[in-house]
């Protein structure tokens, strides 16, 4: 299965309705997407934790996803958001 939008967002439309196979399957899908995108941004050693509390926010997150709306959009600004808070938390610790 490709990870392209429609599937994706069908997934996700799929997952919202309680499909767990569908939301299993979405999120094995969107974790290499966010490792690609995280591993241009953050050191080796963060990126695992890195894409697993970006997954986490989607999963808190999840009921906010309008099927109106593109999916990878949505995804890309939780990762961003997740990434930001990672930087700052690392500028403070500096």
């Amino acid at each position: 299965m490709t990870s392209d939008e429609a599937t994706l967002a069908r997934l996700m439309c799929a997952a919202q309705a309680g499909d767990a196979l569908a939301y299993r399957q979405l999120l094995g899908m969107a974790a290499p997407l966010l490792m690609r995108w995280f591993r241009r941004k953050v050191a080796p050693a963060d990126l695992d934790d890195l894409v697993q509390e970006t997954l986490l926010a989607v999963h808190q997150r999840r009921a906010s996803w309008d099927p109106a709306r593109p999916f990878l959009p949505w995804l890309a600004a939780i990762a961003r958001y997740r990434w930001v808070d990672r930087l700052r938390r690392a500028r403070v610790r500096d």
